[in-house]
């Protein structure tokens, strides 16, 4: 999905520490950078009717969610409205930080567009990650930014925000943003079953990978592994040589450790509880296939 709109909008990092994720650091260092039951047969049919309308209104629920974050985007950044920010945020605090987000992102980026690349709603949070800059069509300025909100009873309760400047050029020549892989016959529609599963997989892998185990490339990535982080290029042989060559030691407290993950389609979120840091996977025929990161700048 996307969404341009005039914008102003910087980072707000909340509630993440600003140390480097140990992934991360390790391209730096290789680029020197139910209820209810039943009671008898004729009853049996009605727990997939149940469990279905609970999974409808989840989703329902969700795309709400969706919704009421775009406006911040459609109509807050476009018309410069900082009135809707006030009413869609569930406490001054939120708004307050909201707005000097946009404000900063004005003051960094003049005649700065937002331009939404994915958007991601699972439960009561919602992620955008999206492109700040003066110059939209160019994907190789301005800022890669990643927000995430948690949506309590119609209104933001919660906002974290990670923000990197955009390179100039990147290892692999994809953007920080586009969407290289291309579904045969056009993407399917997965169950949220599916889609957990998808997270399970996302998350186990990662998280195995972050603590130093390479074998789990081969059993968990695809070998076209499209990449977006910028100084790694595409496939699962430029990962295997950055696991190769890692320096860095694995987190201490018994390894990665990660905070909110979101799944939605076939994207899967992964955001740090250690680092300011947010990483979306691709999942197609349980592989992961494609990856972009956002890295807090700074750190």
């Amino acid at each position: 999905m996307q969404i341009t709109t005039s914008t102003r909008t910087q980072e707000t990092p909340v509630n993440y520490r600003k140390t480097l994720p140990w992934l991360a650091a390790v391209a730096c260092f290789a680029t020197a950078c139910g209820t209810g039951s039943s009671t008898g047969p004729r009853t049996l049919p009605a727990a997939p009717s149940s469990s279905a309308a609970r999974a409808s209104s989840a989703s329902a629920s969700e795309e709400a969610n969706k919704a009421l974050v775009l406006r911040l985007y459609t109509e807050a950044f476009a018309k410069n409205d900082m009135d809707v920010v006030k009413k869609l945020a569930g406490s001054g605090h939120v708004a307050e930080g909201q707005i000097k987000e946009f404000e900063n992102v004005k003051a960094k980026i003049p005649g700065a567009v937002a331009t939404v690349k994915h958007v991601a709603a699972d439960g009561d949070l919602v992620a955008v990650h999206w492109h700040a800059s003066a110059t939209p069509a160019n994907e190789a300025t301005g800022q890669a930014k990643v927000d995430l909100y948690r949506v309590r009873d119609g209104k933001l309760t919660e906002h974290w925000g990670i923000t990197q400047t955009v390179p100039a050029k990147t290892a692999s020549g994809n953007s920080l943003f586009n969407d290289v892989y291309r579904y045969p016959k056009g993407a399917p529609a997965l169950s949220e079953a599916q889609e957990e599963a998808n997270k399970t997989l996302a998350v186990t892998a990662y998280r195995k990978l972050s603590d130093g185990d390479a074998t789990v490339i081969d059993k968990s990535w695809d070998p076209r592994y499209y990449q977006h982080n910028p100084m790694i290029a595409n496939g699962t042989g430029p990962l295997k040589q950055l696991m190769q060559g890692a320096t860095a030691p694995t987190p201490a407290g018994g390894g990665t450790r990660f905070g909110n993950t979101l799944a939605d389609g076939d994207l899967v979120w992964v955001f740090s509880s250690d680092y300011a840091v947010a990483d979306l996977f691709r999942v197609v025929d349980g592989k992961i296939i494609e990856h972009w990161d956002v890295v807090q700048d700074g750190q």
